[in-house]
């Protein structure tokens, strides 16, 4: 492996290995989840974006701009028959999500929040606070939420297969 280019910023890692990927040219980060635990800013630890040896000479002229996609010409026009695929996600009404939100979020009060609540009242631990109890429950409603929208997205899907 050869590295290509060091980052001080998740963006610009992310955007430069997105430029090799269009490319063709797979290429991997190291030391980002490092340097998202020191703190963002910080030039302790940059990301280094690496390639194949064999891609390293391209992967530079890429990154460079010397290869691969560039701006679209000033005469550009798209083709007419652009199709827009429209109806890939369940249809889902807000009181669908609103009820999945309040599911979600009662399972997982009642899963994690009543055994933390049964050890604190045998003397281990300190009482959760009203924070950290709300902050359980959004986590659990976003869950159902998805769990929601898995679901409704699976029964779509069953649903085309049986018509086809």
């Amino acid at each position: 492996m050869t590295t290509v280019g060091t980052f001080i910023r998740q963006t610009d890692a992310s955007l430069a290995l997105s430029r090799l990927q269009a490319a063709g040219i797979e290429g991997f980060l190291f030391d980002e989840i490092s340097l998202a635990a020191v703190g963002a800013g910080t030039t302790a630890i940059p990301i280094r974006l690496e390639v194949a040896d064999e891609d390293a000479e391209r992967a530079g002229r890429v990154l460079r701009g010397e290869e691969g996609a560039g701006p679209l010409p000033n005469d550009f026009i798209p083709p007419a028959e652009t199709e827009v695929a429209e109806g890939n996600l369940p249809k889902i009404t807000f009181k669908e999500i609103a009820s999945a939100f309040i599911e979600g979020g009662i399972i997982t009060l009642a899963t994690l929040g009543l055994p933390a609540l049964a050890v604190m009242a045998n003397g281990g631990g300190r009482p959760p606070t009203i924070s950290g109890l709300l902050l359980l429950f959004c986590v659990g409603g976003f869950g159902g939420v998805l769990v929601h929208v898995y679901r409704e997205g699976q029964k779509k899907a069953q649903e085309e297969k049986r018509d086809l």
